[in-house]
């Protein structure tokens, strides 16, 4: 017997909570950086919290916006199955 996956609700809002704040803080310094030609990236720092800890195992050379991505996108599959979501149930 193979077990079935089920979705949370609760784990799908909060996973997309954090998302979201990370895709709209992400296009925050996007309109930032192009507004005010003297920032050099530092507003960057804020997306930092959304990608640990695993932007700090990477080695120097990985570092990127790739990368980024890949550790947010874990951080959100965490999220999810914290908040309720993955559960297994087994077919009767």
């Amino acid at each position: 017997m193979r077990p079935e996956f089920r979705r949370s609700g609760p784990g799908a809002i909060a996973a997309g909570v954090f998302l979201f704040a990370f895709l709209a803080l992400f296009a925050w310094i996007f309109f930032v950086a192009s507004k005010i030609p003297a920032d050099s990236g530092e507003s960057g720092i804020l997306l930092l919290p959304f990608a640990m800890p695993w932007v700090m195992w990477l080695p120097v050379e990985w570092l990127g916006l790739w990368s980024a991505f890949l550790c947010v996108s874990l951080n959100t599959l965490i999220v999810y199955c914290l908040a309720g979501g993955l559960r297994f149930r087994k077919k009767a």
